[in-house]
């Protein structure tokens, strides 16, 4: 309970992505009136987002340069603090990531990895919810699932 009441340092900081996955997040997130969970599995863009640095960081794969790459906002970072959680997740990661625990006074530094893992992972989750025979919340169960059984890094 004491974590609803936790302060976001994220506030005011722009969550974005490279303009060519703006279609993908249209397609699969449910923002917008799109409605049919089993074709938009992801019920705001900051799910798929942040699935995206979670899929990134258990791959260890490094993050993006975004500086030369034509960017668009998709979410404000005062969002992330709906899901307290996420705010501690994100620092997690960060501190991981970088090695530096004072990384956790720098929330733009932070965000700016956050964004660079999610772009990393953002082509993934795209196959992760195309490939199978299913529709792509199925697609995506399944390949989250198996992601998580596999050894990884090991």
């Amino acid at each position: 309970m004491a974590d609803k009441y936790q302060s976001n340092p994220f506030q005011g900081i722009d969550v974005s992505v490279p303009e060519e996955f703006r279609e993908t997040f249209q397609r699969y997130c449910q923002t917008g009136g799109r409605a049919v969970i089993d074709q938009s599995p992801f019920p705001r863009m900051v799910d798929l987002w942040f699935l995206a640095i979670c899929v990134a960081a258990r791959l260890g794969l490094k993050p993006a340069a975004l500086a030369k790459l034509d960017t668009y906002k998709i979410i404000e970072g005062s969002i992330i603090g709906s899901d307290p959680w996420r705010v501690h997740a994100l620092m997690l990661i960060a501190v991981a990531q970088s090695s530096e625990l004072e990384i956790i006074s720098e929330p733009r530094r932070m965000m700016a990895l956050a964004n660079g893992l999610a772009v990393a992972g953002l082509p993934k989750v795209v196959e992760m919810l195309k490939d199978g025979d299913g529709n792509p919340i199925w697609n995506i169960s399944e390949e989250i699932e198996s992601l998580l059984r596999k050894k990884v890094g090991a």
